[in-house]
């Protein structure tokens, strides 16, 4: 039985063999690539049995996002298959024009997953899960999107799960604070574990102390994680803080580290582990996915985190528990 549900829309990427400016790329990789699908993904490699609810075109990308997903062992019941609408597609541009920065070019205007609508869901999905994982770039999709996630949080709360949201600001959607605020505000105050990052704390509340102020907001979280890229990353649970400095390696491609980290704090706490030793693995998984292209490709398996972690001379730390 599958202990986590995700929701959200995984695209193809095409990522270029090549650094540089995207309009003199002649050669891509294809891959797949979406923040919660992701996060499932690293979860469904640590162990722990997910399912995963999404639109896809009825289309050969489609069929390539599916497969992907049973290839790790992820139910994919709950998947749709649109014939009126295509699967998305977005480019990468690494190392341009700010070395070791990743920007993308998307195409997902009209996708299958933007119509996924309340009336797609079955709450028959929901029951026997743990928690539920969705982030801010789905409610930003579209009106449909919106109330498809919030029906959904609303169904996962009814069968016992505990939400996890991560703020996951994109701005191409969510260009200013109100509209940010507007679509993700009743996310934020739903959710038992809630991931944020400097970037989306600034964009919600450019004023004042925004740490301070997510973390009223975020009164019902029993977890608020903050991660703060190189300077590591932070947890704020039952008036405790813990903090774990991030591991220096070559960033080659930046996207998905969050959802890698998401992905491996999540499963951590679910296997028992402190939030001390969370925050570790998940600074592990993150520093792991940087330093390659793709965004699921380089997701870790526990065996592989604790030889990265050896590496860096952790094993003795003491947060291995």
């Amino acid at each position: 039985m599958k202990r986590v549900l995700g929701m959200g829309e995984i695209m193809i990427q095409m990522n270029p063999v090549e650094r540089g400016s995207l309009k003199f790329q002649q050669t891509f990789e294809r891959h797949i690539a979406g923040s919660e699908g992701n996060v499932i993904i690293q979860m469904q490699r640590l162990g722990i049995p997910c399912g995963f609810i999404t639109a896809v075109g009825d289309d050969e990308f489609g069929q390539v996002i599916v497969s992907a997903l049973r290839a790790e062992g992820v139910d994919t019941g709950p998947i749709k298959t649109d014939a009126a609408h295509p699967t998305a597609v977005y480019f990468v541009q690494r190392s341009y024009p700010i070395p070791g920065k990743t920007t993308v070019r998307y195409y997902r205007k009209g996708s299958a997953a933007s119509f996924f609508s309340e009336k797609d869901l079955d709450p028959s999905w929901f029951e026997g899960t743990e928690l539920f994982h969705v982030s801010g770039i789905t409610p930003a999709l579209g009106p449909e999107a919106k109330k498809a996630a919030i029906s959904a949080v609303e169904m996962a709360k009814s069968a016992g799960a505990r939400i996890s949201f991560d703020t996951n600001i994109r701005i191409n959607l969510l260009k200013d604070t109100e509209t940010a605020h507007a679509c993700l505000d009743e996310f934020i105050q739903a959710a038992d574990i809630l991931f944020s990052g400097s970037g989306d704390i600034a964009h919600l509340f450019p004023q004042g102390n925004g740490q301070e102020e997510l973390l009223k907001m975020a009164k019902n979280s029993r977890t608020v994680v903050i991660k703060r890229g190189g300077e590591g990353a932070t947890a704020y649970e039952d008036n405790s803080e813990f903090h774990c400095d991030a591991l220096k390696v070559e960033v080659i491609d930046e996207l998905g580290a969050g959802d890698a980290f998401d992905g491996a704090f999540l499963a951590s706490v679910l296997s028992g582990k402190s939030t001390e030793t969370a925050l570790m693995y998940g600074n592990a998984a993150g520093a792991i996915t940087v330093g390659l292209k793709g965004d699921i490709e380089p997701l870790p398996t526990w065996s592989e985190l604790g030889v990265f972690l050896k590496w860096y001379g952790r094993e003795d730390s003491g947060l291995l528990r």
